[in-house]
């Protein structure tokens, strides 16, 4: 996926691989699911990385450099149900009690992804997000 900045992006997803990778197994959102106490998601970035939901940010300090160690920062969450605690959200928000944490248009957009990249599997071309208005 090449983004508006010209970075390209590489996304690896699959919902029937055998391992302990997916967000149910790995956010604690969910009883159901053991929690494996891993990350799901890799998120890399020239100036740093990102794991999720384990929220662990991998950065260099100073000089980037293979040989040098990382910084890592970890941020603390609390496991909550998602479906719950975006629930109450939307309540707050109808009540004018707070503000959407995410825009019509964010919605909109990530929508455009999610066609486009149908699109293109379908197709098997490059498919432009400007052709979804």
């Amino acid at each position: 996926m090449r983004l508006a900045s010209g970075a390209l992006a590489t996304l690896t997803i699959s919902d029937s691989v055998v391992a302990p990778w997916s967000w149910e197994h790995t956010s604690a959102e969910n009883s159901a699911y053991p929690n494996m106490e891993q990350p799901c998601y890799f998120i890399g970035g020239t100036h740093g990385s990102l794991t999720l939901p384990s929220l662990e940010l991998f950065t260099h300090p100073g000089e980037r450099s293979w040989l040098k160690p990382f910084d890592v920062q970890r941020t603390a969450s609390t496991p909550a149900d998602p479906l719950v605690t975006q629930l109450r959200h939307f309540v707050r928000v109808i009540r004018n009690e707070e503000a959407p944490i995410i825009s019509g248009r964010e919605g909109l957009n990530t929508l455009k992804v999610v066609l486009a990249a149908k699109q293109a599997a379908q197709s098997g071309a490059c498919v432009e997000l400007a052709s979804f208005g």
